[in-house]
């Protein structure tokens, strides 16, 4: 599980309209639509939506402060 604090705008409306709580799907080295290294991770909120499922950067997220809990 993941708890995401919002930086950018883009980060602030996704936690606000989807809650700060997101479960981790797969994570990878690298992904297509980025040259930053990871790792990223595929998340989805607690509400297990798919359809809202995101990539963010573990280390250096332009959009999320990224903190792990167990």
């Amino acid at each position: 599980m993941l708890i995401l604090t919002g930086k950018s705008q883009k980060g602030k409306n996704r936690v606000r309209e989807l809650g700060p709580i997101w479960k981790i799907v797969e994570i990878r080295d690298n992904v297509a639509f980025s040259t930053e290294n990871g790792p990223w991770a595929l998340i989805v909120p607690a509400n297990g939506d798919k359809d809202k499922s995101r990539w963010v950067n573990m280390k250096n997220d332009k959009d999320f402060e990224i903190t792990v809990s167990h």
